[in-house]
């Protein structure tokens, strides 16, 4: 059985021949460079969580967009609220203040007739 970590050889005979290193390796081949080990496992990362990291950061950014829009709305509709209490608030101030005038011209007249009442000799 070969190991695909090993070159294949024909026979048992010239496994025996070569060192452990030997057989890794060949006289003429450059000397690998090492491996940066933060490297490798930031590639297996990518590989094997690559696509779930890009799917959950494009469902968080929607999310986020939406938190943004919602949040715009919100603001839109409670500046609105704001504006029309303000103006409630004036209409009723403005009310009031014609009510009141209008209780005071009443009791006025009022006076004026009880005064014309007490100024006539009875009869």
């Amino acid at each position: 059985m070969d190991n695909e970590f090993m070159p294949p050889h024909s026979d048992h005979a010239d496994r025996s021949d070569h060192s452990e290193a030997g057989a890794l390796t060949s006289p003429n081949a450059e000397p690998a460079a090492p491996l940066d080990v933060a490297v490798v496992i930031e590639q297996v990362r990518e590989l094997l969580f690559g696509d779930h990291r890009r799917a959950t950061e494009g469902s968080l950014k929607s999310l986020e967009d939406k938190l943004a829009a919602l949040t715009a709305t919100i603001e839109a509709r409670f500046a609105d609220l704001e504006r029309r209490l303000s103006e409630s608030r004036a209409e009723t101030d403005h009310a009031r203040e014609g009510h009141v005038e209008a209780i005071g011209a009443a009791f006025a007249e009022l006076g004026e007739r009880i005064k014309g009442l007490i100024a006539k000799p009875p009869q």
